[in-house]
């Protein structure tokens, strides 16, 4: 199966780089930018289940424990859901400029955005 993904990934790679409407005035752009979305969303699916901490966290330490361990939670899960669908998808759409630059979907970018909790 995952012979397969990786099949499609690298047909894709070679249509996209074959075709000159990708073509750009800066050598190397288009590359860096797409191999800097495969790589987020790379992270961000392997990474998503820590929203499940991050977010409960960030809810208590602005609106105290209450909204922590209730509210928190619940925007824990969603993110930890967005976050693994905006990796999935930037994965498979690695190569198309969606949206526009390569763009990150997500804020922060990354789960631990520099280092720390902060979003």
């Amino acid at each position: 199966m995952w012979r397969k993904g990786l099949a499609v990934c690298s047909v894709l790679a070679v249509l996209a780089a074959a075709s000159p409407a990708q073509a750009d005035e800066r050598p190397g752009s288009y590359w860096d930018g797409a191999l800097t979305k495969f790589g987020r969303g790379i992270s961000n699916v392997l990474t998503c289940p820590a929203e499940l901490l991050r977010t409960p966290a960030l809810v208590t330490q602005r609106e105290g424990t209450l909204a922590g361990s209730t509210v928190g939670i619940v925007h824990g899960i969603w993110r930890t859901l967005l976050r693994g669908a905006t990796g999935v998808f930037e994965v498979v759409t690695f190569y198309a400029e969606i949206p526009k630059d390569f763009a990150p979907i997500m804020h922060p970018e990354y789960v631990w955005a520099h280092g720390n909790w902060v979003p």
